[in-house]
């Protein structure tokens, strides 16, 4: 059984850009960012459950449109600010929700099929591997 000592420190860096810009994201952007890293390290220590790229791609589209549809689009994209703290309470939550702070495999493959089962964010680009 595999420990994973910090299971969501995925860094939101990897999606936010710092530049002098100050127009903060949208909540539903950082819950879907968020949604999706957590669904793609749920599978890392879960072997139980799979990622579904094409329910992370559509749910992908439809924050991209919403964001059009909000005027946010290429620099503004790039521009936007408190991701990283967004995410980081998002997954705060996430860990104090499901007991996380010492995870075990049984632990984080119970936070993951608790997902699926609630149909959120998190729980529609996973799928079960059949392991």
């Amino acid at each position: 059984m595999r420990r994973a000592a910090h299971i969501l420190s995925l860094p939101a860096s990897l999606w936010a850009v710092s530049v002098a810009a100050e127009t903060s994201a949208p909540d539903y952007y950082i819950e879907a960012l968020f949604a999706v890293s957590t669904a793609e390290t749920l599978t890392e220590f879960c072997p139980a459950v799979g990622f579904d790229p094409r329910a992370a791609n559509a749910q992908a589209e439809g924050v991209l449109n919403r964001l059009a549809e909000d005027g946010i689009t290429g620099d503004a994209l790039l521009s936007l600010t408190g991701i990283e703290a967004g995410v980081a309470d998002l997954q705060a939550a996430f860990t104090e929700r499901y007991a996380l702070a010492n995870p075990t495999e049984d632990s984080i493959c119970a936070a993951a099929q608790a997902e699926m089962t609630a149909g959120s964010a998190i729980g529609r680009v996973l799928v079960e591997s059949g392991q």
